[in-house]
């Protein structure tokens, strides 16, 4: 049977995961946290969370949330023996942006799964502001989306496959990879020639390139500032491999990925691995004899 109660579970608790479960917290759900940074659950728990002294207390709610770093981390929460000691009706609506082979995977593990990766960063989740894509078994779909909903301003939903949400997702993340480094070479060019980069950004997000990602990313690349990162060039790398795979596997070319790939390796390496992904802007500055970082 569905589990129809306002209980629920949210495990990994990084900014995404504690402003998503604050949402949950805000429209009423009762939620159970729990991180393996104990911590991290503070807040929530100030607020009116129940702290989960292991993943097994927030999975027991029959739905439990997840927004883990990568594919690994699902792996070693969400294990075989867990899902099989999960309540009836036990769905796991997983938020973090994996490939299409590894949602496969943890759909075939049992229980119900759905794929429900998001894009925005932490200020879109306070400002409500949060696209979720969803797919998966429509029934699991039709139950949590008064879930869904509460934590974003819009549902996409993309059917039945748990697949698709992640392709799209991934699709996603390399528009704005691409959107990094096209801003990074522009800004690049145009500072070198001795113009102003945030009177340029300005110009662009008022005309051609309205948005949160020429905008956001625009200013902190123009001004060099990369922290408190939003999303990390670690894992952005992360989903730029995703994205590699995804091509590969679908027989698919993408003759910017190489490119793409190189920029942000040599970031992680040698700008900075926890710095905003939008810093790989100081890998073609340093390559241009120059440098905000």
């Amino acid at each position: 049977m569905p589990n129809t109660s306002r209980r629920v579970g949210f495990i990994g608790l990084g900014r995404m995961g504690n402003a998503i479960a604050g949402r949950l917290l805000d429209a009423g759900y009762e939620v159970t946290v729990w991180s393996r940074s104990a911590d991290k659950a503070d807040a929530l728990v100030a607020r009116g969370a129940t702290r989960g002294e292991a993943p097994e207390d927030a999975i027991a709610t029959g739905t439990v949330f997840s927004m883990l770093s990568n594919e690994e981390a699902v792996r070693q929460v969400f294990t075989a023996e867990r899902i099989r000691s999960a309540p009836e009706g036990f769905t796991h609506v997983n938020h973090a942006t994996v490939s299409p082979e590894a949602a496969r995977e943890f759909a075939a593990l049992g229980g119900g799964y759905l794929s429900a990766p998001v894009v925005g960063r932490p200020e879109a989740v306070l400002a409500g502001k949060l696209a979720v894509l969803v797919s998966g078994d429509a029934g699991l779909r039709a139950e949590a989306e008064p879930m869904l909903a509460a934590i974003g301003r819009r549902v996409w939903d993309f059917g039945d496959a748990v697949d698709a949400a992640p392709t799209a997702k991934i699709s996603v993340n390399y528009l704005i990879i691409h959107a990094l480094q096209a801003l990074s070479e522009s800004v690049t060019l145009l500072q070198r020639a001795g113009l102003d980069a945030g009177r340029f950004v300005e110009m662009i997000t008022d005309s051609v390139f309205p948005g949160p990602v020429y905008r956001g990313y625009g200013d902190a690349i123009a001004t060099g500032t990369y922290t408190p990162p939003g999303f990390t060039t670690t894992l952005g790398l992360k989903d730029l491999d995703l994205a590699l795979g995804s091509a590969r596997e679908l027989g698919v070319e993408l003759p910017t990925g190489p490119v793409l790939r190189d920029v942000f390796a040599t970031a992680v390496e040698q700008i900075g691995a926890d710095l905003d992904w939008a810093s790989i802007a100081e890998v073609t500055r340093r390559r241009s004899g120059g440098g905000l970082a």
